[in-house]
């Protein structure tokens, strides 16, 4: 269509009256309250989130879950250990470690993903390691094992397409 027949088109919309609606619909229609669109409810929403939860303390929920997660897990591997009161200088030989290991091993590696206040979904990778040391001393024969649990909590963003 070119400009011209756009304006007859338009002419000819503009003369033209609309059809009156049924008594029965119109009514209905009365009768029904007024409802925002999807569009201005979420709108309204997201604002009143904001309002909630200001910018800083968004990352505060699944930092509170990582640390509670951590304090749980340290005091489960502790529960069971004694811990014997330092020995003094005198009283104890001196070591002298002529073969030391060093060594780590991964246990266990999984994600988890928390939702943000906001909704924003945020994954973290936790892997549980064992770091051990391993001291012996040839001549008197003595090794000293010294294993330690240890949970490195990352948080990884999630890639959206």
């Amino acid at each position: 269509m070119n400009e011209r027949e756009n304006e007859v088109f338009e002419a000819e919309l503009r003369g033209l009256k609309p059809a009156r609606l049924p008594d029965e619909l119109e009514s209905h229609l009365n009768a029904l309250p007024p409802r925002p669109s999807r569009e201005i409810e979420s709108r309204q929403r997201s604002q009143g989130r904001r309002l909630d939860w200001p910018l800083r303390l968004r990352w505060l929920a699944p930092v509170t879950v990582v640390a509670v997660a951590l304090l749980v897990a340290v005091s489960q591997w502790n529960r069971g250990r004694n811990f014997a009161l330092p020995t003094t200088a005198a009283s104890a030989p001196t070591l002298k470690a002529d073969q030391v290991e060093i060594d780590r091993q991964l246990l266990g590696s999984f994600d988890a993903v928390a939702n943000m206040p906001d909704g924003e979904p945020v994954r973290f990778r936790f892997q549980q390691w064992l770091d051990a040391v391993t001291l012996r001393d040839s001549v008197r024969g003595v090794e000293v094992v010294q294993r330690t649990p240890r949970l490195e909590v990352v948080p990884v963003s999630l890639a959206t397409y």
